[in-house]
């Protein structure tokens, strides 16, 4: 097996099994198959089974025991900042719920983020908030993507704080919103997110206003959470991953029972 080939089905099974231990079908405190079973499961060599698992492992998803196999870690462990289990998460659990999880998390800190991107922007961080707005706007008319036009605008404000502790919270950001976009923008019949609160944010952000750029942004989240809350029917894209949908206006969406 080629170098190539032996990390593409590493990728294949770290998918797989990061997949699996997500969404429950090896629970915390349980082992994952051992390695000869997971050589055979996807005709797989030894060492893409082995890197598989070390992949996993610095996700904080198993600890690894020599010569005892694999456990699953406690949940409390697991990275959910990290992209992957994001989206294994996107991909396993209720939808309703990751999105209420997920506004709940970035309620937490957006809204100072704001505060602290209006206290202390500069006129090229404005320039990038004010960019990807006008972005989401060419989204509204089907000119751009709406989860991008969306993400770089939450981004940008995360830059324009001027705190690296922020900036590594931009990948929840995007996940989340690849996740949540399509629903929430059939929810309230929009082909992109509400320009007008977007607009709030970003105008306090321009007029160096931290405490109303901290309570537009947390009316703006809080609003989108309150109404998933409360649907009695979710809308759902029928394929249920944002990412491939994400492009298009979430047209005729199948509401869905949660």
């Amino acid at each position: 097996m080629t170098g190539h080939e032996n990390s593409t089905v590493t990728g294949e099974i770290a998918n797989a099994l990061g997949r699996e231990v997500v969404g429950g079908t090896y629970p915390p405190g349980s082992s994952i198959p051992g390695e000869e079973e997971v050589c055979t499961r996807f005709t797989a060599s030894r060492s893409a089974a082995r890197e598989a698992v070390k992949i996993l492992a610095a996700k904080g998803l198993l600890q690894t025991r020599p010569r005892r196999g694999s456990r699953v870690r406690p949940m409390k462990d697991w990275n959910f900042l990290d992209p992957a289990v994001l989206d294994w998460l996107r991909e396993t659990a209720a939808p309703r719920q990751v999105i209420i999880e997920l506004f709940e998390m970035r309620l937490a800190f957006e809204c100072e983020a704001a505060a602290l991107a209006a206290e202390r922007r500069n006129d090229e961080d404005l320039a990038a908030v004010r960019a990807a707005f006008e972005d989401m706007q060419k989204a509204s008319l089907g000119g751009e993507d709406p989860v991008t036009s969306d993400a770089a605008f939450h981004e940008s404000i995360l830059a324009a704080t001027h705190n690296r502790m922020f900036q590594p919270l931009s990948a929840l950001i995007h996940t989340a919103l690849q996740f949540s976009v399509p629903t929430t923008n059939a929810l309230f019949g929009h082909t992109v997110g509400d320009l007008a609160a977007h607009k709030k944010v970003l105008l306090a952000i321009e007029s160096q206003k931290p405490d109303r750029a901290r309570a537009a942004m947390r009316k703006m989240l809080g609003d989108v959470l309150e109404r998933v809350r409360s649907a009695a029917n979710l809308p759902q894209l029928r394929t249920g991953h944002a990412r491939k949908k994400s492009a298009s206006a979430p047209s005729r969406p199948q509401l869905e029972r949660i």
